[in-house]
C-alpha cells in the first residue's frame, strides 16, 4: 500500500497574522513615543545638567564657608559678651566698694584739736587791710562773718567753673587781700577723681605772711587752666575737716556728683559736730538752680555758717 505524502508548512496563516500585528504594535509604539525621545535629552542636555550639578556644588561650598564665618562670629559674640559681664560684674563690684569707703569715710570720728598756741605776730612792711566791723567780727568779705583766724578756701574746679573763671578768681582774690599777719589760711581746689591743687604744697594751714598771700595770689591765676571734671564736693570737705581749720568758705557753681546732696549735708555734719563753721558761696546764675541753693544753704546753716550768693 502506497504511503500518503504529506506537505509541512513552517508558517501558517495564522503566524504571519500575529507577527503582522506585533509589527504593527511596535511601529504603532514607536510613532507615540517619538516626541517623548527629543524631550528626552542629548548629551547636550547631560553636560547641562553635570554643569547643573558642578555650579550646585560650588554653590553649596561657598554656604558652607559662609556658615562657618557666621559660626566663628557667633562664638566671638559670646565672648564679647561673657568678658562684657565679667567687667560689667567687675564694675559693680567697684562701685560697691567705692560705696562702702565713702559711707566708712564719712563715719570716721575727728578727735577734738589739740589747744592751738597763739601765734606770734610778726613784722609786716605792708599795713593791713580794714577789716568790716558791721557786723561786730573781725573777718567779713563777700558778706561773710566769723571772728576764726584759720581759714580754709575749698575752691570747685569742675568743668563748669569755666563759664565762672573771672568771678572765682576775684572772690579768691577778695579773701587773700583780707589776710591779716595773724590769719592762717590754706587753698584747696577740687575736680572729678577726685584729684586736688592746693596752697601750699602738702596743703596745711600757713601763716597769712605778705610773701604767702604774694605766693597765694599766683596760685590763685593758674586755677582756671586746671578746670575740667565732675564736682566732688564731699570729698573735699572731708579733706578740708582733717586740715582742722576754723572755718571752711567752700565756692561752687553746681551740686556735688560724689553722694546724695542731703546725705553729703548729713554726714559732713555729723562729722564736723560744730567744730568748724562751713561757710558757702554760690558762684554764677544760682537762683536758676534751686537744689543748689538748698545744698548750700543747709549746708552752711547746720554748721554755723553763712550763704552768700556771688552772680558777677
Amino acid at each position: 500500500m502506497r504511503s500518503r505524502r504529506r506537505n509541512i508548512t513552517v508558517f501558517s496563516i495564522s503566524a504571519l497574522d500575529l507577527f503582522a500585528a506585533a509589527l504593527g504594535a511596535f511601529i504603532l509604539i514607536v510613532l507615540v513615543l517619538f516626541p517623548y525621545y527629543k524631550l528626552g535629552g542629548t548629551d547636550t542636555s547631560m553636560e547641562e545638567l553635570e554643569e547643573m550639578v558642578e555650579k550646585r556644588r560650588l554653590v553649596a561650598s561657598s554656604t558652607q564657608s559662609e556658615m562657618a564665618e557666621i559660626r566663628a562670629i557667633q562664638a566671638e559674640i559670646r565672648l564679647l559678651d561673657r568678658q562684657y559681664r565679667t567687667t560689667e560684674e567687675n564694675m559693680s563690684e567697684v562701685e560697691a566698694k567705692i560705696r562702702e569707703v565713702q559711707q566708712q569715710t564719712a563715719e570716721i570720728e575727728i578727735p577734738d584739736p589739740p589747744p592751738i598756741p597763739k601765734p606770734v605776730p610778726e613784722p609786716d612792711p605792708i599795713p593791713n587791710p580794714p577789716r568790716s566791723t558791721g557786723r561786730g567780727v573781725e573777718f567779713s568779705i563777700l558778706g561773710i562773718g566769723t571772728s576764726r583766724k584759720d581759714v580754709m578756701i575749698v575752691v570747685d574746679m569742675s568743668g563748669s567753673m569755666r563759664s565762672h573763671t573771672g568771678n572765682v578768681v576775684s572772690a579768691l582774690e577778695e579773701i587773700l587781700g583780707q589776710m591779716q599777719s595773724d590769719n592762717r589760711f590754706a587753698i584747696l581746689g577740687y575736680r572729678g577723681g577726685p584729684s586736688y591743687s592746693v596752697y601750699p604744697p602738702g596743703g596745711s594751714l600757713t601763716r597769712a605772711t605778705p610773701g604767702e598771700v604774694r605766693g597765694a595770689l599766683r596760685f590763685v591765676q593758674g586755677l582756671p587752666r586746671q578746670f575740667g571734671g565732675g564736682t566732688p564736693t564731699q570729698s573735699a570737705l572731708v579733706r578740708a575737716l582733717n586740715v582742722q581749720p576754723g572755718a571752711v568758705i567752700l565756692i561752687s557753681d553746681g551740686q556735688p556728683d560724689d553722694g546724695d546732696p542731703g546725705n553729703i549735708v548729713t554726714n559732713i555734719t555729723r562729722r564736723n559736730r560744730g567744730r568748724t563753721e562751713i561757710h558757702t558761696v554760690a558762684i554764677g546764675d544760682y537762683t536758676s538752680d534751686p537744689q543748689l541753693t538748698l545744698f548750700l544753704q543747709e549746708l552752711a546753716n547746720n554748721n554755723r555758717g553763712d550763704f552768700v550768693g556771688r552772680a558777677r
